[in-house]
């Protein structure tokens, strides 16, 4: 009896001295490198660079017509220049709403992606953690949750290098 009072000791004590397995990535470099996210934000980018494009040759447009009233303005009449100045507010307004939209309508759809592979690279880190017998991992950023740790329990590399090797272009 004990013998086995001895042995249950000595197996509790070796269960309570058995180290949780840690790890930490660094968010910032996961998020900023993940070759998907960075095409995301490349697409976006340049999506808007041709919203911005676009709606350059119309404000231009009417730049123009602008600078036409303010030359020819004093030489009509009154009920031309009212007619003219309300088309030219309309047309201003209108280009300002088209604006809104069209990068309202941007902004919202890159976030929902934006989002999307945020929760994926989430996914991503816990995966690795039951597949590879952590019990915590931790994530460093700017905020300060991982203040230091330890270059060997730095995981980002390693899964970082996982996500971009699954990862193949969509072109």
């Amino acid at each position: 009896m004990k013998k086995i009072g001895v042995l249950l000791v000595a197996a509790m004590m070796a269960v309570a001295c058995q180290t949780e397995k840690t790890g930490f990535v660094d968010t910032e470099e996961l998020l900023t490198e993940y070759a998907e996210l960075k095409e995301a934000k490349e697409r976006f980018t340049k999506e808007n660079d041709e919203i911005m494009a676009d709606l350059e040759l119309k404000i231009k447009a009417y730049q123009i017509k602008e600078d036409l009233f303010r030359k020819n303005g004093p030489s009509m009449s009154r009920k031309k220049q009212e007619q003219q100045y309300n088309e030219l507010g309309a047309e201003a307004q209108q280009l300002q709403q088209e604006r809104q939209a069209r990068i309202g309508k941007l902004q919202v759809e890159s976030q929902e992606v934006i989002d999307s592979l945020i929760t994926k690279v989430k996914t991503k880190v816990k995966d690795y953690g039951k597949a590879n017998g952590y019990s915590y991992i931790y994530g460093s950023n700017d905020a300060g949750s991982v203040l230091f740790g330890k270059e060997e329990l730095d995981l980002t590399k390693t899964i970082l290098k996982e996500m971009n090797d699954n990862y193949t272009t969509k072109e």
